[in-house]
């Protein structure tokens, strides 16, 4: 267990719904899938909750949840969910966070990132809705979908989303809209389906192959005698520790009605003055790039 769930179990009154429940975790071997499958563990082991846990992910060897895979409450299923198949089984909850997240990765692999956040929701939810018309969806969009954005200020879910068709990572920003439209397709038909924009987290959890700039900064700050930047580092990054994001997205999951929301954090930070956090911290210079 990697997260003090307690201040949510103490606070959070509807916390019984998931009681006797049976909940999917889509790519959970991820820092939100493997932090959500901590938490229904935590209830289960805390609140005798008798919670039955599908985990699935790309992965044949899952290294941020090989510690709780083979436990008597969780079932392991490694599938690849951009094929197009979904999931098949009886729930009353699916977390629904595959796809990648990584820039290097969504990148490479620009089919599959369209497919994991549309076909293979679609499918899943089609499956699960199959077997249980109660069932209830959260389906774990960005907030990569306001990029071209003109407003400078926090976004709210109902302002227009601005596309720009020259930019490179719109295989990632459009699978995610994609993926609302799915959701708002099954809500139209009358199921309980909510999209969440994330902002970008941190916390425990992070694998070592991580390379997006927080975990490649604290990287850096270990293992090099200074933190070099690729530029001046004047972009602006919004952060949410995981232990906060699960705080919220368990209000969605019980109380929400909207179609989506926003969930991210209220401080913004430059890159420049994040590195200068982690170097103070660590005793490393940071150099800016050119």
């Amino acid at each position: 267990m990697l997260t003090d769930y307690n201040d949510i179990a103490l606070n959070e009154k509807d916390l019984h719904k998931y009681k006797n429940k049976n909940i999917l975790i889509t790519g959970a071997n991820g820092l939100i899938g493997g932090a959500l499958a901590d938490f229904f563990i935590f209830l289960n082991d805390n609140y005798n909750f008798n919670i039955q846990i599908q985990l699935s992910s790309l992965s044949t060897n899952p290294e941020r949840i090989k510690d709780i895979i083979n436990r008597e409450d969780i079932t392991y299923v490694s599938t690849d969910l951009s094929s197009g198949d979904g999931i098949i089984g009886f729930f009353d909850y699916c977390f629904y966070c595959s796809g990648y997240a990584q820039p290097a990765k969504f990148l490479d692999k620009p089919i599959e990132t369209i497919n994991l956040n549309t076909l293979g929701l679609f499918n899943t939810m089609k499956n699960i809705y199959e077997q249980n018309s109660s069932a209830r969806v959260i389906f774990l969009s960005s907030s990569e979908v306001y990029a071209s954005s003109k407003n400078s200020l926090a976004h709210k879910e109902d302002d227009d989303i601005v596309i720009n068709q020259n930019n490179k990572r719109n295989f990632y920003i459009l699978g995610k809209l994609g993926g609302e439209n799915v959701i708002n397709y099954f809500r139209e038909k009358g199921y309980k389906a909510t999209s969440a924009r994330v902002s970008l987290c941190y916390g425990p959890g992070v694998l070592k192959d991580d390379n997006r700039v927080l975990t490649e900064l604290v990287k850096k700050g270990i293992t090099q005698d200074f933190i070099q930047l690729y530029d001046d580092g004047s972009a602006v990054r919004r952060y949410l520790h995981i232990s906060d994001f699960i705080k919220m997205i368990v209000k969605i999951s019980l109380k929400g009605d909207k179609s989506v929301y926003n969930i991210c954090g209220e401080e913004e930070t430059t890159i420049y003055d994040l590195a200068n956090l982690i170097g103070k911290f660590l005793g490393k210079e940071v150099k800016k790039g050119k």
